[in-house]
């Protein structure tokens, strides 16, 4: 069943994340299209890849709008996979922002090291309309969800950075052992 997954979501990753080749296409980009033509942005390679995650973690996280594309632009300057860089920005999603919010407060929070209640009652009382309270909540609210979205996506990045490095150098010593074993059977 999860085999059968496998493709259509490559696909669909495929058919969303924009090509070397199609660039030129988005009206965005196109002032970044020479730069982003550059073949090696484009190559998987061992230090390019890891970039690309910790990028598209990092940008996913802090911005929730757009960020594919801002992931995109990043990537020249850092060197880092654009496709890999676009791609892994699409793990924040409509679904993981509510759960992601929540938890950047709570992490924002026990930083700043605030009580878990934050925001007096009485104080939220005096305002009259529910937009009123909303308001003032979100106002108090704001240093610590900032701060732990900061965090989140520092950790999110260097969790991806360090993660990516060490499957690739993983499937790498494997792909060596394999050749030294195959070299080994035949007799050479």
């Amino acid at each position: 069943m999860a085999d059968a997954a496998r493709p259509v979501a490559m696909s669909w990753i495929r058919r969303h994340i924009p090509t070397r080749e199609s660039i030129h296409s988005y009206r965005l980009l196109r002032p970044f299209a020479a730069r982003l033509s550059n073949p090696s942005l484009w190559r998987m390679t061992h230090r390019s890849v890891p970039r690309g995650v910790a990028l598209g973690l990092g940008i996913g996280v802090i911005i929730p709008f757009m960020h594919t594309i801002i992931a995109a632009i990043l990537a020249i300057p850092f060197r880092a996979n654009v496709a890999v860089a676009a791609a892994v920005t699409l793990v924040v999603n409509p679904l993981t922002m509510g759960p992601m919010y929540i938890a950047a407060y709570r992490i924002g929070s026990w930083e700043m090291h605030h009580d878990s209640d934050l925001v007096d009652p009485a104080a939220a009382q005096r305002f009259s309309s529910e937009l009123s309270r909303f308001l003032f909540w979100a106002h108090h609210a704001s240093g610590p969800i900032g701060l732990g979205i900061l965090t989140i996506a520092a950790g999110a990045a260097l969790l991806g950075y360090v993660a990516t490095s060490l499957a690739w150098r993983w499937w790498l010593g494997s792909k060596w052992r394999q050749r030294r074993d195959a070299r080994l059977s035949r007799g050479g």
